[in-house]
């Protein structure tokens, strides 16, 4: 408390004066109705007086009292039952319209009912103040409910101050502020006036409230506190009230600090927990990258080094088996190339700094362009090309979608068997330009067809050493993604896979006719 004694002792004895004013000035409604009940049971007895006991009569007087006591307050209800005994003196007891007390039997029956009354009296004023009491409770209780509740749902710490303000606001009044500290320890932002400013770093050095008496009332900074480390503070503006009252409301900015420490750690845990999620992640995917590129990259290498050893062997070798070794080095030196070509896309594309350099381009003669590559590989299987007559251009970029047909034929050599026809139809809509690419390989299961996109998942029907490495579908998809467009695969009729790849049409089209494409790869039109 950074409040002078003397000052604090002066508050509190104001806040009682104005509580005992409100009391006797405050509801002068109260009065009129208690005078008016007074002069209701003053006649009701009175013509009822001639028919009934004085104890009798009496009791209309306690009725009216009590009834005003459930209504109103302590003064009211004193100010009915000094007024219905004055009443019930000069109209009822003997001698009638005077004030007095003849014999010790009236003077016991008047204090019997001024005692009663009394005692009914603040017995309800109690019961009312305990009602009073516990619907406060319960609104602060639902209040604090609330309050957690919207904290709860909060996802970043930057919206923390602004849902906690607005509930704040509705509690204290509408001078609310919620200020964290930032990673040097300096609250994270302005609380208005240097007065402020300088309470609110006491009480976060404190680590306690900080109050200070202002023309609104009193201003108090409550802090935000977990642990050994302040998080924050809290700025109200509480207003004067009973030491009591006050009581109340330091305990309810308490709790209030309280939820919204517990919502700054939730959110501190989470994004911990977050972290280490993406480093184990991180830490997973970069094993099995290494366990999956130590046994691809092998491969290849050790086929290279056999040829190139062999090459530089001091026996005579035929020309034959010279170029027969100098094809396997390319062979392998373009495998490992593609092997190299994934992985640095699959990290690109996913790690979301791909640029992509998009121009209008005709995927039909990209499709020829990867078979003309392909050529070789694509001996002794029949190649079925559909092309529509009008095909509208599609705004990509050619160096991943050229990249995405390569992964897509490769996969059909790799896992169908040897000799077996390969399908590629390309078809139009005003939307979309999408690939078909069909086999007639052992097909993919349904629980499958989602997982080959995975990361470095091969299907049941790979091979272990068949060169593949588990990543050229992810590009596919990743690439697809990235041009807006689709990838998903289907089960074809009577047997075999077909891929459908689709990216959206640019608008413009141009007219296409199958060229003249090497007739030995067997492509029909």
């Amino acid at each position: 408390m950074d409040e002078a004694p003397h000052s604090l002792l002066r508050r509190r004895w104001r806040s009682r004066f104005i509580a005992v004013r409100r009391g006797l000035i405050a509801e002068p409604r109260g009065y009129l109705v208690g005078a008016l009940v007074t002069a209701f049971t003053t006649t009701l007895a009175f013509n009822l007086a001639a028919h009934a006991a004085l104890a009798h009569v009496m009791l209309i007087y306690l009725l009216g009292a009590v009834l005003v006591a459930t209504r109103y307050g302590a003064a009211v209800s004193g100010f009915t039952i000094a007024a219905s005994a004055l009443c019930f003196d000069y109209f009822n007891i003997p001698p009638v319209f005077a004030f007095a007390l003849p014999d010790a039997h009236s003077v016991l029956t008047l204090g019997g009912m001024l005692l009663t009354a009394v005692v009914v009296c603040v017995l309800l004023h109690r019961l009312r103040h305990q009602r009073t009491a516990a619907r406060a409770s319960e609104a602060r209780t639902l209040a604090l409910c609330e309050l957690s509740l919207d904290l709860s749902e909060v996802s970043r710490i930057d919206e923390l101050p602004r849902v906690a303000e607005r509930h704040l606001a509705l509690l204290f009044g509408p001078y609310a502020r919620v200020l964290l500290r930032g990673p040097g320890g300096e609250l994270a932002a302005s609380t208005g006036s240097s007065v402020a400013r300088e309470l609110a770093q006491r009480a976060v050095a404190g680590r306690e409230l900080a109050m200070l008496v202002v023309d609104e009332g009193v201003l108090a900074f409550q802090p935000i506190a977990s642990g050994r480390e302040p998080l924050g503070v809290i700025g109200v503006t509480l207003a004067p009230a009973e030491p009591a009252h006050e009581h109340e409301q330091r305990v309810l900015l308490a709790a209030c600090a309280d939820r919204i420490a517990v919502a700054i750690d939730r959110l501190a845990l989470g994004a911990a927990a977050h972290r280490a999620h993406v480093e184990v992640e991180a830490e997973r995917l970069r094993n099995e990258l290494l366990s999956a590129m130590s046994h691809d990259l092998k491969t290849p290498l050790a086929s290279i080094l056999t040829a190139g050893t062999t090459l530089l062997s001091p026996n005579e070798r035929a020309d034959g088996v010279r170029r027969e070794l100098l094809e396997t080095i390319v062979e392998e030196t373009e495998r490992l190339n593609r092997l190299v070509t994934n992985l640095l896309s699959v990290t690109r594309l996913e790690s979301g700094r791909v640029h992509l350099n998009k121009t209008p381009e005709a995927l039909d003669d990209l499709v020829y362009g990867v078979l003309s590559r392909l050529s070789g590989r694509l001996e002794g299987r029949s190649v079925d090309i559909e092309v529509p007559g009008e095909l509208p251009f599609v705004l990509m970029d050619p160096v991943l979608v050229d990249q995405v047909l390569v992964n897509l034929i490769e996969n059909v050599l790799r896992y169908t068997p040897q000799g077996s026809p390969l399908g590629i139809r390309l078809l139009a809509s005003e939307r979309e330009v999408m690939l078909e690419v069909a086999d007639r390989g052992p097909g993919i299961a349904r629980e499958e067809r989602e997982r080959v996109f995975e990361k470095f998942y091969r299907g049941r029907e790979a091979r272990q050493k068949d060169g593949g490495s588990g990543l050229g579908l992810t590009i596919c998809r990743a690439v697809a993604r990235a041009h807006g467009g689709r990838i998903r695969i289907h089960p074809r009729e009577g047997g075999g896979t077909l891929v459908e790849f689709a990216l959206p049409a640019s608008g413009a089209s141009v007219a296409h006719r199958i060229s003249d494409f090497p007739d030995q790869l067997g492509v029909h039109a």
